[in-house]
């Protein structure tokens, strides 16, 4: 297990619970596996490539106007990566 090991999962649930939605949702919009998506979320899975990660947080931003630039830039800081200089 990495250094951000259960972070990207936490922060995936965390997201997919306060908007409402599910992986199923988010894999009709990238064309990602959804037991894929669901490994993500329990933690069985970790650190998703950047391209994942951005597939990911454009099906969210597409499905609910909830989420923020802030919440994609968690998403990518649970890998060990940023979308914003902070």
């Amino acid at each position: 297990m990495g250094i951000h090991s259960g972070d990207f999962s936490r922060e995936f649930s965390r997201i997919l619970q306060e908007t409402g939605l599910s992986c199923y949702r988010i894999t009709q919009f990238t064309n990602l596996d959804e037991g894929y998506l669901s490994r993500l979320k329990s933690g069985e899975k970790q650190n998703p490539s950047a391209e994942t990660l951005m597939k990911i947080c454009l099906a969210l931003t597409h499905y609910s106007e909830q989420v923020t630039i802030h919440d994609m830039n968690q998403l990518f800081k649970a890998t060990g990566r940023s979308i914003l200089n902070d």
